[in-house]
């Protein structure tokens, strides 16, 4: 089964990783990268430039418009994510448990719809 790893930032999370303890941090992510590769559960994933760099697609007087900004105004935002394939959700879950943004900021675990729509 397919799962989105959902990262979550806000501005001291990512001080973390470049600080005085991001390399020990990137460490850990890249043990964590190795694993899943080596597992073949690791489909990809990605991190997420500032969400200062981003545009929203929003209803503007009924007609879908280009704006600045994050869809939503929050602490925290969408930092990246991983996607897996796992036998369980549990272990899906573990995954962003040891994830070490995990110690900072909240992360989500999502099963992929299959093809059909059919939720897991």
């Amino acid at each position: 089964m397919k799962y989105m790893i959902m990262i979550y930032d806000n501005a001291q999370t990512r001080e973390h990783f470049s600080g005085p303890d991001g390399k020990e941090l990137m460490a850990e992510v890249d043990a964590i990268m190795a694993e899943l590769t080596e597992s073949g559960e690791l489909i990809g994933g990605e991190a997420l430039a500032d969400p200062s760099q981003s545009k929203a697609i929003r209803l503007v007087e009924g007609v879908p418009a280009i704006t600045d900004g994050p869809l939503a105004e929050a602490k925290e935002h969408f930092g990246g994510y991983l996607m897996v394939e796992c036998e369980s959700f549990d272990r899906a879950a573990e995954i962003a448990r040891r994830w070490p943004s995990a110690r900072f900021t909240p992360l989500e675990v999502r099963p992929l719809m299959t093809h059909d729509g059919a939720e897991m």
